[in-house]
């Protein structure tokens, strides 16, 4: 744990500059439509005493969004430990729970909705949704798009939320050829259902 959050300590100033660099964006781009409820208010009961944890998961997305995925990986790795983050239903109350991350800078929300009953995720519901309510899933033209990827969105996502039922634990998940960074967003939004379902 001390490792951790050295590691933490020692990239504090770089996730500080871009969460400064992209606060402007975010409150211009809520300023400017009608935007439902942030979608990480839900989690702040999650660690009341501290008074930055939603910031930090702000400032992860962020960085999930604008970096190569070797330093998400990592960072994704540091901020679940750092914040001891839920991997897994463990503990967590039975019900249904819906996780959902910031807007990205293409106005995708990356949603799932999963159902907990003793501990176990009994079923998951995973895709990136367009403010107008759009899914990439359904979008046929995205898909034709990212197919020469090898994969699409209607492939990709139902492979990981199916790891993500037989292996129980989201860090168990794998990234799908193509759909690299779809895993993280898959990873933060299954971590704030997850908290949700332990608050």
């Amino acid at each position: 744990m001390k490792m951790s959050l050295s590691i933490i300590k020692n990239h504090l100033p770089l996730l500080l500059i871009f969460l400064l660099i992209s606060l402007p964006l975010l409150l211009h781009s809520c300023k400017s439509c009608d935007c439902p409820e942030d979608s990480l208010d839900g989690i702040r009961a999650f660690k009341p005493e501290n008074k930055y944890f939603k910031s930090a998961l702000v400032a992860l997305h962020f960085m999930m969004e604008t970096s190569p995925p070797a330093e998400v990986d990592t960072l994704f790795k540091q901020v679940i430990q750092a914040y001891e983050l839920p991997i897994s239903a463990e503990g967590a109350k039975d019900g249904i729970y819906i996780g959902a991350t910031p807007y990205d800078a293409f106005d995708y929300r990356h949603e799932v909705k999963i159902v907990i009953e003793d501990g176990k995720i009994l079923k998951v519901d995973y895709n990136e949704v367009k403010k107008d309510g759009h899914g990439k899933q359904e979008d046929l033209e995205y898909c034709e798009e990212m197919s020469v990827t090898g994969t699409t969105p209607a492939i990709a996502y139902p492979i990981m939320e199916k790891m993500l039922l037989e292996e129980q634990n989201m860090m168990q998940v794998d990234a799908v050829t193509g759909a690299t960074y779809s895993l993280y967003r898959f990873r933060l939004a299954v971590t704030v259902a997850l908290m949700q379902a332990l608050i």
